[in-house]
């Protein structure tokens, strides 16, 4: 029986481990790779030796990243990071990666070994964790936290740019009514819509967020003044008002809406989102179902306005 040599353990070692590795030259020409490499990859040996890493990038990273990282492999002979790389087959995953420049004799650098492992799953775990922290679980809305934050942003914006924003809040109409007779989960589909017909109301730029129970509330960036504010306002009332289709029924809801800006109705979020809700209860005691802007809730004109 041949006995087992030692380069023979080191070879079944690097074949057997659970982590993909590659190993290329100094020119960066790929000399060996394991099983685990394949598993991942959907590279075999057979097509991954003689080719450059290139095969499995994925265009995510562009050149700086890479300057960076040869910048540390010739400086310190190490790097470790995440990135996205491409399977054979396309599909496009990330990574943990560390790199390890292998020195000669007399100093020089003639390999480079590549571990690397899936972190899939990681970052599958990192965004429920980020949707749990800043989107609603009902609506997939930014919550009011998220919305908070995007208003202080928004102020500061417009702070530094001497412009305009605004902050809109809005409470469903005879919401009640649809949790107490066709339950809560018909209930969550409602909020659903209504949050859906609302960001379609809004541009890219600007923020819809469930608050709290059936209110919304909605961030403007950038408004071109009063005007601009009411105009989204009647095309969020005229939203709500269509009717929503639940368990084969048409449901007539309808919104108070209520809107303030800044810098004329406040200079901080809680100056601005209290202005917002007291246009949005003087809708609701003079009716509801409406639009009004703050300073403008004595009139019933634009509380009752229908949109165009």
């Amino acid at each position: 029986m041949t006995e087992t040599t030692h380069s023979d353990r080191i070879f079944q070692a690097f074949a057997a481990t659970s982590r993909a590795v590659m190993i290329t030259d100094s020119a960066g020409l790929i000399v060996a790779v394991n099983q685990a490499f394949t598993d991942l990859t959907e590279w075999s040996a057979a097509e991954a030796v003689g080719q450059t890493p290139g095969i499995l990038s994925s265009g995510r990273q562009d050149a700086h990243f890479y300057e960076a990282m040869w910048s540390m492999l010739r400086g310190a002979g190490h790097w470790q990071g995440e990135l996205w790389n491409r399977r054979k087959g396309g599909e496009v995953y990330p990574e943990h990666l560390t790199i390890d420049a292998i020195p000669g004799g007399k100093g020089e650098t003639t390999h480079y070994v590549a571990i690397f492992s899936n972190i899939e799953e990681q970052k599958r775990r990192e965004t429920h964790l980020t949707n749990l922290a800043f989107y609603d679980t009902v609506t997939g809305l930014a919550n009011r936290g998220l919305c908070e934050d995007r208003l202080e942003r928004a102020i500061a914006l417009a702070r530094r740019r001497s412009g305009y924003m605004a902050v809109a809040m809005i409470d469903l109409d005879g919401f009640k009514g649809i949790n107490d007779r066709y339950g809560h989960e018909c209930g969550d589909l409602i909020l659903k819509a209504a949050g859906e017909r609302l960001h379609n109301c809004l541009r890219e730029s600007d923020t819809v967020s469930r608050w709290g129970g059936d209110e919304f509330a909605v961030v403007l960036s950038a408004v071109d003044g009063a005007n601009g504010v009411r105009e989204v306002g009647l095309r969020m009332v005229a939203a709500l008002r269509r009717p929503f289709i639940l368990a084969g029924d048409e449901i007539a809801l309808g919104g108070s809406i209520g809107a303030a800006t800044y810098p004329a109705d406040g200079d901080d979020a809680d100056e601005i989102v209290a202005s917002a809700d007291r246009a949005m209860y003087a809708v609701k005691n003079a009716g509801k179902n409406g639009f009004a802007l703050h300073g403008e809730e004595e009139s019933p004109k634009p509380i009752h306005r229908r949109a165009v």
